[in-house]
């Protein structure tokens, strides 16, 4: 863990995991040429391989080869539970100055909850009953995970009989990321590991009341937590009619790292500050959750919602701008894009009960947030079993125990002083969120004529595999070329394993692409080309997977020369040569999630020309959601729609 992290004991008595291997360097040199050759003219690469394997530059990485090795073996020694890619990471992630919103946060929509039923408008709570219920639900089951955490009963992550490192489901709740402390810093994950409380916003108020007690017992039974946030947005409603307007404190965490640090050391500055208490208190909350008070149904408007909220300004020029202290008609942001607080992991949830995760990314990969959203879905499965047979109410009933405690049951609305900078910081940091989220646009994709069971059945190739030469397939039809595309592989088999990127481009991958777009190709030549593809794709993800690929080991090296070399030595050439910046552009940054909890999930590309897309294969459906800068991202989706239909042609006749 990063230094700057609480620590404590992981969620459960795994067992002793191997450490993540540090590669050869000849091996990394070697998958790295072979990854950039089907992404350069023959010309270039030639340039490439001399940069990377002349003398000057062999020597030089053989040396920060060593360096890294001396590295790891310290660290092995003075923390068994680490990882030589760990701080460099955390490190990469906390330095990151812009927004994180659509640039760092992904998001997972999450399958419909069965306890609501077909509860509607006529609910006990009126046309929010859905919202209310959803929220109560996703509450309890939540802090029943953080019991188990807690309590060291969470059983270990395990996939096909292998262990994983449970190591980030230690900063999963109670943490936050706090930007920089002075000009040149990096912004800090701090984690408060004996939290009990949560953080409410509704219509951008914030409240806070404690929902675990000492003991990791849950404070609330459904039916009293339902009305906690039912007398919440009530208490939101009646308090935008007063006289006094309210302001989108959350909109700072959208800035730029090095604009919030300016905003928080101001609000901090006085040590009785009543604003610096609210940013201790929301910071050392086990999540925030965001009532949204909104109805949305369109699946592509989910995926707004859940990504980076709304922008909705209102321009009637018969009011001026009052809730933010300004006389002028200037308007009224009015978008759920205020209702966030974006520096910690967020639940979602609208009027209609749709909800999602939104989460700060730097402690935590997906599959960890992937396992809170399957014990959500699972918690809701019982929920509904309960109401069934009428026993719901008994599953999380208030332990006798609490009677006395003290314990903060009744919400505690968040009183913030505001001053002319402050209003002007707020005003200002909204205008660019919404200038920010006009620069994005969203698609997607639900396929439902085949899934997983078809691709492995009938086409007989990795579904993985097949999805990922559906994209370089759709955007090779758009552009005619190839761009560098990452998807990662899970290196959770080691302890405190992350990820190691899986570079999709292959020599075997544009022969299947080309001869599907020029239709050059019989399909008997197709179907080998494409079992070729899917096997070379499989091939590289289990060497990933094995902690056997090149970018996080030569990104390491990087750390090293620029940490501890520059002074002293001159950077070695595979940096300079234009090879390096091309790989570390992706341009389609993809990543598969899938699981039953999830409905979809999605993010933002990761440079300005590029695409985000996040997909799903199930047994007999694929989601897919792509993002960019307005490119050509509906056209995208359409042809991806399309390969899927002609593979299944040319499978079928």
């Amino acid at each position: 863990m990063p230094a700057n992290s609480t620590q404590f004991k992981g969620p459960a008595e795994s067992p002793t995991l191997p450490r993540l291997p540090v590669p050869a360097l000849d091996d990394s040199l070697r998958r790295y040429l072979d990854r950039l050759g089907p992404l350069q003219d023959p010309e270039t690469h030639l340039q490439t391989r001399a940069a990377v394997l002349g003398d000057q530059n062999v020597s030089s990485l053989s040396e920060l080869h060593q360096e890294l090795i001396a590295y790891d073996q310290e660290l092995q020694s003075e923390n068994p539970n680490s990882s030589y890619i760990e701080q460099f990471w955390y490190d990469a992630y906390l330095q990151f100055d812009e927004s994180v919103v659509l640039n760092v946060n992904p998001y997972f929509e999450l399958r419909d909850d069965p306890t609501l039923g077909h509860l509607s408008s006529s609910g006990p709570y009126g046309e929010i009953s859905r919202l209310v219920r959803r929220s109560a639900n996703l509450i309890l089951s939540t802090i029943s995970f953080v019991k188990e955490i807690r309590s060291r009963t969470l059983k270990p992550d395990c996939v096909r009989g292998k262990s994983l490192s449970m190591d980030q489901y230690e900063v999963l709740f109670g943490s936050a990321r706090i930007p920089p402390d002075a000009a040149g810093h990096s912004c800090q994950l701090r984690t408060s590991v004996n939290s009990t409380h949560i953080i409410v916003m509704c219509h951008f108020n914030f409240y806070w009341f404690d929902v675990l007690d000492a003991q990791h017992n849950a404070l609330f039974t459904p039916q009293e937590l339902e009305r906690v946030l039912y007398a919440i947005v009530k208490d939101t409603e009646s308090s935008n009619e007063g006289p006094e307007p309210n302001y989108p404190w959350g909109v700072f965490t959208t800035e730029n790292r090095s604009v919030w640090s300016n905003i928080r050391d101001y609000m901090v500055r006085n040590p009785v500050s009543a604003n610096k208490k609210n940013l201790q208190i929301i910071d050392s909350a086990l999540f925030v959750l965001c009532l949204d008070n909104v109805q949305v149904d369109k699946p592509v408007d989910l995926v707004q919602e859940m990504l980076c909220g709304t922008s909705n300004v209102d321009l009637d020029q018969s009011q001026g701008n009052l809730e933010f202290g300004f006389g002028s008609p200037t308007g009224i942001q009015r978008g759920t894009c205020l209702n966030r607080w974006y520096d910690k992991l967020q639940l979602i949830v609208t009027r209609n009960g749709k909800a999602g995760i939104n989460f700060e990314h730097t402690g935590v990969d997906g599959y960890t947030v992937l396992r809170l959203a399957t014990h959500i879905y699972t918690e809701s499965i019982l929920l509904f079993a309960h109401s069934i047979t009428r026993r719901h109410s008994d599953l999380l009933a208030l332990p006798s125990s609490n009677e006395g405690a003290n314990y903060v049951r009744v919400p505690r609305r968040l009183e913030w002083k505001v001053d002319s900078y402050l209003l002007s910081s707020l005003h200002f940091a909204e205008t660019r969120l919404s200038d920010l989220i006009s620069q994005f646009e969203f698609a997607r994709l639900d396929f439902s004529g085949y899934g997983s069971h078809k691709i492995k059945a009938l086409f007989k190739v990795s579904p993985d595999a097949f999805v990922q030469m559906a994209l370089q397939a759709a955007f090779h039809a758009l552009y005619g070329k190839f761009e560098v595309t990452y998807e990662p592989a899970m290196t959770k088999g080691f302890q405190n394993g992350r990820t190691e990127a899986i570079r999709t481009v292959s020599e075997q991958s544009k022969r299947f692409v080309e001869a599907l777009n020029r239709g050059t190709a019989s399909e008997a030549q197709l179907k080998t080309y494409l079992k070729g593809a899917c096997d070379k794709h499989s091939s590289v993800t289990r060497e990933c997977a094995a902690g056997m690929g090149q970018d996080r080991h030569l990104y390491a090296l990087y750390c090293i020369w620029k940490e501890r070399f520059q002074d002293r030595m001159p950077k070695p050439t595979i940096f300079e040569d234009g090879g390096w910046s091309l790989l570390n552009t992706s341009v389609i940054s993809t990543s598969n999630c899938g699981n039953p909890s999830l409905q979809a999930f999605g993010f933002g590309p990761v440079c300005a020309n590029g695409f985000g897309i996040g997909y799903i294969i199930r047994d007999k459906t694929i989601t897919v959601v792509v993002s960019s800068k307005h490119r050509q991202t509906e056209r995208l989706v359409g042809l991806l729609g399309q390969f899927f239909r002609d593979m299944d042609a040319i499978y079928t006749g």
